[in-house]
């Protein structure tokens, strides 16, 4: 019931607006007639604005004032005492065809009110205050216009280079490595551990500000996390740093150029096509920025008993052009009831003495075979 009649109310408002309309156009179609201009002008935009001005001021091309900001206002008061005096009216007049044109104007046009031309009085000080006001509100404008602009500028930010340090005198840390990249895994799974296989580490509380870490024996660089996405939990392994960050399904953590991103997730029953869309979508990521990246390839899926491997291989550029060989490798687990999505990338760019055994445990860890030859 609300809703219709506020329907009726809209349409209702519609027809008054048109109405009045209609009115205001009929009235100045006799007022232009009755000022010796031709009637029809009423209908023309624009037109009728230039035809209104001349019976007023006496120059159409005084119209072009009502589009000055500000200074518009003063030119449509002005613009209607010069009608009412150019008819032979007062200022009362004035003051109606200001506030409530659609009677007034109509009263002006059908009533015995004879055009006397042109009020020339007040002209140069109506116009001076209209081009003042007018200046002054061009003004106020351009300063608005050019603080949403700055604004906008300064809050803009392109993608920024990542920082490198300089590693002239590091050594290659997979020397041969990126030669052939065909058999970077090795043949056999055999020993591959399921997250579900590795030992119980302990207790673990939720997973807030502070992560909770759990040190793996026999390993300097990692801890285990808990992950919870509300169906699955399960244990994972990520490096122990200071930028370790985990919440819900999720963990990330980047350690001496070694980025280990993972999550829970639920079973999925083609892991080889989840492995092939994150690689895919990350190649078209890695170029669609060929500024930073260069000499992308991609290695045969590897996949076995409940997982699914991919590696990228890939230039980085850094700030001086030099490209330096990083990778890439994304490989998803069944766990129980769920799946456990890795992200395991190298960046030989922050590389240090550490970082080759840090991939060293993650490879042991995530169950690949990477050929260090």
């Amino acid at each position: 019931m609300a809703g219709a009649v506020a329907v009726l109310f809209i349409l209702m408002f519609i027809l008054v607006i048109f109405a009045i309309c209609i009115v205001m156009i009929i009235a100045e179609w006799k007022l232009f007639k009755k000022a010796g201009q031709p009637g029809w002008a009423a209908i023309v935009p624009f037109y009728n604005a230039y035809v209104l001005t001349k019976i007023t001021w006496g120059n159409g091309w005084l119209f072009l004032l009502g589009f000055l900001p500000l200074g518009n206002i003063i030119f449509l008061i002005f613009t209607w005492i010069k009608l009412a005096k150019a008819f032979g009216k007062g200022g009362g007049y004035a003051a109606g065809l200001f506030f409530v044109p659609f009677i007034f104007l109509p009263m002006l046009a059908f009533g015995g009110a004879v055009y006397q031309g042109p009020d020339q009085g007040s002209k140069k000080g109506a116009l001076i205050a209209c081009a003042v006001l007018g200046g002054i509100g061009v003004l106020l404008y351009g300063l608005l216009l050019i603080t949403a602009v700055t604004a906008g500028v300064t809050q803009m930010r392109d993608i920024p280079p990542v920082y490198m340090e300089d590693h002239d005198d590091m050594d290659n840390l997979y020397e041969d490595g990126y030669d052939d990249q065909d058999d970077l895994y090795g043949d056999s799974y055999d020993d591959y551990d399921n997250y579900d296989d590795q030992d119980d580490y302990g207790d673990y509380g939720d997973i807030g500000s502070d992560v909770e870490r759990t040190p793996i024996e026999g390993y300097n660089y990692f801890v285990n996390v808990m992950l919870d996405n509300g169906d699955t939990q399960v244990s994972v392994p990520v490096p122990d740093s200071e930028y370790l960050a985990a919440s819900g399904g999720a963990a990330s953590a980047v350690l001496d150029g070694v980025s280990v991103s993972v999550y829970a997730g639920y079973k999925y029953a083609d892991l080889p096509e989840m492995v092939s869309d994150s690689v895919e979508s990350t190649c078209d990521l890695m170029e669609s920025m060929p500024e930073y990246y260069a000499d992308i390839t991609v290695d045969e899926m590897i996949a076995g008993d409940g997982f699914a491997l991919q590696q990228i291989n890939y230039n980085y550029i850094n700030w001086d052009g030099e490209k330096i060989p990083c990778i890439e490798i994304i490989k998803c687990d069944q766990v129980d009831d769920g799946m456990v999505m890795l992200d395991l990338s190298v960046d030989n760019s922050s590389a240090t003495e550490n970082t080759q055994t840090i991939f060293e445990e993650a490879c042991a860890l995530y169950g690949i075979d990477f050929s260090f030859d």
